[in-house]
């Protein structure tokens, strides 16, 4: 069981002011549908970028000097040039924006920014508490799409896995406790293991950020077992670990300058709590009605000290994030 998703001082450094792909990161950070996410896992560490959530570019490292720029097939079959490349000029800028402009141009490309549904907020809220972060943000992003890794898949199935049973077991249960209401067959709906957000508040709190859009109502009213789940994981890891993961991640962030490096580092981290992040929600929605009664309902299972200190939001374009 393992998290650090701090990448090499080698690959980390081509980001950095002064060395050859520090264009790479003015283009992304002024470029308002892109953002970055770098990480790392036992086999690979990577610098990606991303449109909404679509990767578009990916570089790897292939030797102490080089790194190899990747995407999916489908990518570079629009952009030939930019792929496959041993480096990556600033005149590849050109090659980028094209590879842009096409994808907004074909909706089978385009399905998760234009819309303005999830990815388009997901990035909005990436860049707002990353890259494009102020000194005095309530909380930064350490982590998108953070996941726990495991030794073998013995060890997942183990740990995750009884974990993860847990909670599909109630989604059987409140499916079988009012199908019409919450949905049938419940207990065959998949429960993901990748987090959206992990995020560091100037409290010293580590905050375990799921995110929905207003639209989705039935992904609004279950999030309580997937935030469950995802809460359980990451209190069960060693605290002293992921203080060290945490605090390695947001000082690598902030050297790049993807965390604003004048953002105050808490001295410790406080405790673990667990955020839902709405954006657009349409307060005539049945959602908030039916997350609160399956919130009680897990209680009821669980105990009343289940997510005792969940906190929701809503966020808008207009107002930013509010109570929800």
């Amino acid at each position: 069981m393992y998290y650090n998703r701090t990448i090499s001082k080698g690959l980390a450094s081509l980001l950095e002011t002064g060395s050859e792909l520090r264009w790479l990161f003015d283009f992304v950070k002024n470029h308002k549908e892109l953002d970055f996410l770098i990480g790392k896992n036992n086999s690979k560490e990577w610098i990606s970028v991303y449109r909404g959530l679509t990767r578009i570019l990916t570089i790897l490292p292939i030797d102490s000097t080089y790194v190899l720029i990747d995407a999916d097939d489908k990518y570079k079959e629009i952009s030939p040039n930019l792929y496959g490349q041993k480096n990556l000029s600033e005149n590849y800028q050109n090659e980028i924006e094209y590879l842009i402009t096409q994808i907004e141009q074909n909706s089978k490309f385009d399905r998760y920014y234009k819309n303005k549904k999830e990815g388009f907020y997901q990035n909005e809220l990436s860049k707002i508490f990353g890259i494009c972060g102020k000194p005095d943000t309530d909380f930064v992003i350490i982590d998108k799409e953070a996941v726990i890794g495991y030794s073998d898949q013995a060890e997942k199935d183990n740990l995750f896995g009884t974990l993860q049973q847990k909670y599909k077991q109630l989604q059987r249960e409140i499916s079988d406790l009012n199908p019409e209401r919450y949905g049938k067959d419940l207990g065959k709906k998949a429960i993901g293991n990748e987090l959206d957000f992990l995020a560091l508040d100037k409290d010293g709190n580590i905050l375990l950020i799921e995110y929905k859009h207003g639209t989705n109502t039935s992904g609004i009213y279950l999030s309580p077992l997937q935030i469950g789940l995802y809460n359980d994981v990451f209190t069960n890891f060693p605290k002293n670990e992921l203080e060290n993961a945490v605090f390695e991640m947001l000082e690598q962030k902030q050297k790049i300058g993807l965390i604003n490096p004048n953002w105050r580092k808490p001295n410790i981290i406080k405790s673990i709590i667990p955020v839902l992040i709405i954006s657009e929600f349409n307060y005539k929605s049945s959602a908030k009605t039916k997350f609160d009664d399956i919130l009680q309902f897990t209680r009821k299972q669980l105990g009343s000290n289940f997510l005792d200190n969940l906190q929701t939001f809503n966020f808008t374009m207009k107002n930013g994030l509010s109570n929800w």
